[in-house]
């Protein structure tokens, strides 16, 4: 069943608009009583179309969808920005995978500069594709993508617990610390999660980042690609607080 997420007052006026209407006309060709499910982030119901043109949808609703299939915990990547198209994968796989906050960062060892004029028209793109993935599946919200910053700009102050990957800890065989600490979160925890770009994180970060109570942790015995740290993290959350038993 697909699933579109909508704005507040689209859902109070039972009305899908814009590319989701596109969509469902021309290329999923739905017509009056198929079944979807529509969201504003905040609950999910099952809906019945009734009218279907390229600018509008509407519809009613049958009923709200029971279950939740958020993360226990608010994750948030700060993912150093990565060349070519990674960004779009790690927001892509990011977001089916729970993150609740994506955010690319700029971080010395970042090759890729962006001009301010561009980064407008990235945050739009990267927020249609965390929609898309949001809706592929079946989140009950959409991961915020609030902007583009630099390292230090970001406020850490309300996190609870504080990651930052960090290859070097592998080579010398440091294994246990990011073990320990997703074996002891507990529900509504707030994570930040900091993954370095292709270069890594720089020395100077690195202690930037521990003076603000961040742990650096390996990820395994194996060195990971920067667009393959933020699956193996956010899969073993996963693991440890919604499978293990």
């Amino acid at each position: 069943m697909q699933k579109y997420f909508i704005t507040k007052e689209n859902l109070l006026n039972r009305v899908i608009l814009g590319d989701d209407a596109y969509q469902i006309q021309t290329v999923l060709r739905f017509k009056g009583g198929e079944k979807i499910m529509v969201s504003d982030s905040n609950k999910t119901y099952y809906a019945k179309i009734n009218t279907v043109t390229k600018d509008e949808v509407t519809f009613e609703i049958l009923e709200e969808k029971a279950g939740n299939t958020e993360l226990p915990v608010f994750v948030s990547i700060f993912q150093g920005y990565p060349k070519g198209d990674k960004m779009e994968e790690i927001i892509k796989h990011g977001t089916e995978l729970g993150a609740k906050e994506i955010v690319p960062t700029f971080m010395k060892r970042s090759i890729v500069k962006l001009e301010e004029k561009k980064i407008h028209s990235k945050l739009q793109r990267f927020r249609k594709i965390a929609k898309e993935a949001a809706e592929q599946s079946y989140r009950d919200s959409i991961p915020e993508i609030p902007s583009i910053p630099y390292l230090k700009t970001i406020d850490f102050s309300s996190f609870d617990v504080k990651i930052v990957c960090y290859e070097e800890s592998a080579k010398n065989g440091e294994l246990k610390a990011f073990k320990n600490i997703i074996s002891n979160l507990s529900e509504n925890m707030r994570v930040a999660c900091v993954i370095g770009p292709e270069g890594g994180i720089d020395d100077a970060e690195l202690e930037y980042l521990k003076a603000k109570g961040f742990i650096p942790c390996a990820l395994g015995p194996r060195i990971l690609r920067t667009e393959t740290a933020v699956f193996y993290i956010l899969s073993a959350i996963s693991y440890e607080m919604e499978l293990k038993k």
